[in-house]
């Protein structure tokens, strides 16, 4: 069966499953960590608070309106079979944000933010690594930066963070604290380098050689997952 000239076979059902449990382990950070400890969301979801904010406007679809031109150009640079699989990674931030609402799902609130933006970071970063590893997106600045790095060989975590960065300043002269703000930067920090470290393998090889140039005996270490990583 084919989609889009997109074979739709086991490894596709098998990347398309990653990505939507990566959709929901990003949407499940922000209900635990982000809304309860008013922090702002990361990239197009931040922003969609923000004109939500300022401007009344419902994030859903402030949401949409960014992800169509994003979809639109990308459709020039990204494979077919990426497209395929972003289109319900965009939609599944939706439904995964409804179902636990409907599960009664209402966060944890931390008496220091600063823990709130740890775990949120490695949680929601672990999460677009999966996202990452199958080769679609869910919309926004991790689409963009897919777009750029095939372009113009941009790296995902320096757009992720650029864009992260954009939206918190904006954030910040609205209605964001500054407190808030450097928790939220933490977090975006944290999520822009666990998603090369879960996504990428070549990013974890790098950072294993330059950790044991410090540590040398990592050096076996790195050299197992080296090989295992190569069969």
């Amino acid at each position: 069966m084919t989609l889009l000239n997109v074979k739709i076979d086991k490894y596709f059902i098998r990347d398309l499953l990653i990505l939507l449990i990566g959709v929901g382990l990003y949407v499940l950070s922000v209900q635990l960590f982000v809304i309860p400890n008013r922090l702002a969301s990361n990239g197009v979801a931040g922003f969609s608070v923000l004109m939500d904010f300022v401007f009344g406007i419902n994030p859903a679809i402030t949401f949409l309106l960014v992800n169509i031109p994003l979809f639109i150009f990308g459709r020039k640079y990204l494979s077919s079979r990426e497209i395929l699989l972003s289109i319900p990674g965009a939609a599944a931030m939706s439904i995964w944000m409804i179902i636990f609402e409907a599960a009664g799902v209402t966060g944890i609130q931390f008496s220091n933010i600063i823990f709130a933006g740890f775990f949120d970071g490695i949680l929601s970063g672990v999460a677009a690594g999966l996202v990452v590893i199958s080769e679609g997106t869910f919309g926004g600045t991790l689409l963009l930066g897919r777009i750029l790095e095939e372009k113009w060989s941009f790296k995902v975590d320096r757009v992720l963070f650029s864009g992260d960065v954009i939206v918190l300043s904006l954030s910040l002269l609205t209605y964001l604290t500054l407190p808030n703000f450097a928790v939220t930067l933490l977090s975006c920090y944290l999520f822009s380098k666990m998603a090369l470290i879960v996504g990428r393998s070549d990013y974890r090889q790098g950072l294993l050689r330059r950790l044991t140039s410090f540590f040398p005996l990592l050096q076996f270490e790195a050299q197992s997952i080296k090989e295992r990583e190569g069969r």
